[in-house]
């Protein structure tokens, strides 16, 4: 009996949460590398990307552990992050020429 298919070098889908409206859901191996390449400037989280649903917060990992072996957490990154304006939120929205009167 082999144990090696238990130990498979799969990487794991990353929890994700909203810092304003709190939503939780998963991102793929594939979404989180290419949000780090997107974000390779941000010194706070480089997993980090503006919520679809409030339009207002940001989506960040809620444990998360990179490959230099730094671990990114929910509670630690939540204070250093500021959520958008919801002012500039309607303006990025609408602003943009799609819906003029």
């Amino acid at each position: 009996m082999a144990i090696f298919p238990f130990f498979s070098n799969k990487k794991q889908p990353v929890l994700v949460r909203c810092t304003y409206c709190y939503d939780e859901f998963y991102l793929s191996p594939r979404e989180v590398r290419l949000l780090e390449t997107k974000n390779t400037g941000d010194t706070v989280c480089p997993v980090k990307e503006e919520c679809d649903m409030c339009h207002i917060g940001f989506i960040i990992p809620v444990n998360y552990t990179d490959y230099r072996a730094k671990t990114y957490l929910f509670h630690e990154i939540k204070p250093k992050i500021k959520n958008l304006d919801p002012n500039t939120v309607m303006e990025r929205i609408f602003g943009h020429g799609f819906y003029q009167l």
